[in-house]
C-alpha cells in the first residue's frame, strides 16, 4: 500500500513500531550527513505497507534533503526490523543542543490496506561544536592600566590562538562597546590578515569610562569572524568582564571641637564630618577613634549609609579626667565601611588634641561680685570721709 493510496488513516492506539537505533546522533554546524535510522515491530503479528514521512516544517534548524517520504516494506513481520536512511544538512548558525524529530510511520494492521494506521516516533540529534571549525582560543585578556577607575582611558589588549589544523584567514575580530564605555582613537573592529596553526596574535582596543560609571563587573562580547580552510566564513562568540573599580571615595571633611580648649576636668564635643567622593553609596559606615583614654566617653559611632556626594556628621562626648596629664594626644580616626560590591574597607587619619593648664584667675560668681562692688564703696566713702575730717582739722589749726 503506498501513502497516497485512498482510505481512512486513524492515529495508532498502540505502539506496534518503535525506533531501536539511530546512528551517527551527534553531528557539527554544517554538517551533511547520512542518518540510518533502525524501525522493528514488536507485535506478534505483522505490519503491511509500512512507509514514513518528514514534516520539514517541525525540523526548521535540521534540514531533510530529499525523499521526505519512504516506502519501506510491503510487510514487516513480528519482531523483524528494517534501517531507513535520510541524508540531512545542519544549519551553520544552528546553536549547541539535542534536537527531538518527529518521524510519522503509517502502516496497515491487513493487507489490503483497508485499516491503516498512523504513529509520530521521535530521533534525537545532538549538535556539538565542531573542533576542526571552532579553531580560535582567546587565551588572555589583560588591561594596561591593571586597575581601572571611572574616568579612565585604557588599553585592552585580547590574545588570540589558532588552535586548529589550518591556518586561518581575514579575522574580524568586533568587540561590542557599549554605555558606560567608548571607544577612544580606535575601531572597535580589529583585523588580523592571516593566523597560522599554533600561533599568537593581539588586538589592542583603546577604551574610555565614563566618569559617572558605576563600579562594578563589566560584561563584554566579542566576536570572530574568519574564513576556515574551505573558505567558508565562520563566527565564534565569546564574553569577558573588566573590573571597573570605586575612586577614592570616602574622606574626613571637617572635625570640630568645642570648646576650642580643654584643660583637665572640663567637658566638651568632638564633632567628625564623614564625607562620600565616590560615585557608588556606602553602608554600614561606622566612627572608630582610638588613643582617646580619659578624654572621650565613648570610641565608636554608627553612621549607616552615605549616599554620593553627601557627607554625614556623628559627634563624641568629651570629658577630661581631672588628672589628665597636661600636652597634646594622638586620636586615631578610623572610617570602616562595606562597599556597593559588600567588599570591606578602612580608613584612618591622625587628629591631635590639646590639654591646657588651667588659668591662676579664680572664677568670680554674682553674689560675690556684688558683695565686693559693696565692700570697694564703703572703702572709698570711708577713705573720703578721713580725706574732709583731716582737712578741717588743719583749718582749725
Amino acid at each position: 500500500m503506498g501513502v497516497s493510496e485512498p482510505g481512512e488513516i486513524e492515529p495508532a492506539k498502540y505502539h506496534q513500531l518503535v525506533i531501536t537505533d539511530v546512528s551517527p546522533i551527534e553531528f557539527y554546524p554544517s554538517d551533511v550527513k547520512t542518518i540510518n535510522i533502525t524501525i522493528q515491530n514488536i507485535f506478534g503479528y505483522s505490519a503491511f505497507g509500512v512507509s514514513t514521512q518528514i514534516d520539514p516544517s517541525k525540523a526548521d534548524q535540521i534540514k531533510f534533503t530529499h525523499e521526505l517520504q519512504k516506502y519501506i516494506a510491503n510487510e514487516l513481520g513480528p519482531n523483524q526490523n528494517i534501517t531507513i536512511q535520510y541524508e540531512i544538512y545542519i544549519k551553520d548558525n544552528v546553536a549547541k543542543g539535542t534536537y527531538y524529530i518527529p518521524i510519522t510511520v503509517l502502516w496497515s494492521t491487513v493487507k489490503d490496506g483497508t485499516v491503516k494506521r498512523q504513529e509520530d516516533l521521535y530521533i534525537g540529534i545532538k549538535i556539538v561544536e565542531n573542533p576542526e571549525v571552532i579553531k580560535i582560543n582567546t587565551v588572555n585578556i589583560t588591561t594596561i592600566p591593571e586597575h581601572i577607575n571611572p574616568g579612565d582611558t585604557f588599553k585592552l589588549k585580547v590574545t588570540l590562538k589558532n588552535i586548529g589544523n589550518n591556518k586561518l584567514n581575514q579575522i574580524r575580530a568586533a568587540l561590542d562597546v557599549k554605555l558606560p564605555f567608548s571607544s577612544v582613537g580606535t575601531s572597535t573592529e580589529q583585523y588580523i590578515p592571516l593566523l597560522e596553526t599554533d600561533r599568537s596574535e593581539e588586538i589592542i582596543y583603546n577604551i574610555q569610562v565614563d566618569k559617572l560609571a558605576t563600579s562594578r563587573l563589566y560584561n563584554f562580547n566579542l566576536t570572530l569572524e574568519y574564513k576556515d580552510y574551505t573558505n567558508r566564513l565562520q563566527t565564534q562568540r565569546n564574553s569577558f568582564g573588566i573590573n571597573i573599580e570605586e575612586l577614592s571615595e570616602i574622606y574626613i571633611q571637617d572635625v570640630t571641637l568645642d570648646p576650642t580648649n580643654l584643660n583637665p576636668g572640663s567637658d566638651g564635643l568632638l564633632m567628625i564630618q564623614v564625607a562620600n567622593a565616590g560615585t557608588n553609596g556606602i553602608k554600614n559606615v561606622r566612627v572608630t577613634i582610638s588613643g582617646g583614654d580619659k578624654i572621650l566617653t565613648q570610641t565608636q559611632n554608627f553612621i549607616g549609609i552615605i549616599r554620593p556626594g553627601a557627607s554625614e556628621s556623628t559627634s563624641f562626648g568629651v570629658n577630661v579626667d581631672p588628672q589628665a596629664k597636661i600636652g597634646k594626644y594622638g586620636l586615631n580616626i578610623q572610617i570602616n565601611f562595606d562597599d556597593a560590591n559588600g567588599q570591606h574597607y578602612s580608613k584612618s587619619n591622625l587628629y591631635i588634641m590639646r590639654i591646657d593648664k588651667k588659668d591662676s584667675i579664680i572664677p568670680v560668681s554674682n553674689e560675690n561680685l556684688s558683695s565686693m562692688f559693696y565692700v570697694f564703696i564703703f572703702v572709698v566713702m570711708s577713705y573720703g570721709i578721713f580725706l574732709v575730717a583731716g582737712f578741717q582739722l588743719d583749718k582749725r589749726k
